[in-house]
């Protein structure tokens, strides 16, 4: 009887931990921006951008520009998870890191699109500006 007892107790007492300590295990894994962004990139401020400034400063404003965008919709959505309740917003938080990862490929992508295109351009225009030698002196 008592030994019954003690594993009625030990088990009230796993279950009660276990249920005090969801909230703990949800909390843990909610998505991080730091695990999305860029080195350094990670409290980019966002600026409007001058037409005066240098066109290097311009281009390096709008990475800015971009990850400070995109961190508040991450914490918007980030947001939006939190407030569902009872450990139901696992789901949220996968869905959440998802279109993460799914948004920086699409952006991975175009920076190598946008490198592509460049060097074709400069290879196209390298051709065109070499010089033509013309022998003027004829034998």
């Amino acid at each position: 009887m008592i030994l019954e007892l003690r594993k009625g107790f030990l088990i009230a007492l796993f279950i009660g931990i276990g249920f005090s300590l969801m909230p703990v295990l949800a909390a843990q894994k909610a998505p991080v921006w730091e695990d999305f962004c860029p080195k350094g990139l990670e409290d980019a401020e966002y600026k409007e951008i001058q037409w005066f400034w240098p066109e290097g400063t311009k281009s390096t404003q709008e990475i800015y520009n971009y990850w400070a965008q995109r961190r508040e919709e991450f914490k918007s959505g980030l947001a939006e998870c939190e407030q569902i309740q009872g450990g139901l917003n696992n789901s949220c938080y996968e869905n959440l890191r998802q279109r993460q990862l799914f948004v920086n490929e699409q952006y991975n992508k175009d920076i190598k699109q946008k490198q592509i295109t460049n060097q074709i351009w400069l290879d196209d225009h390298d051709k065109g500006s070499r010089p033509i030698m013309i022998n003027i002196f004829m034998k």
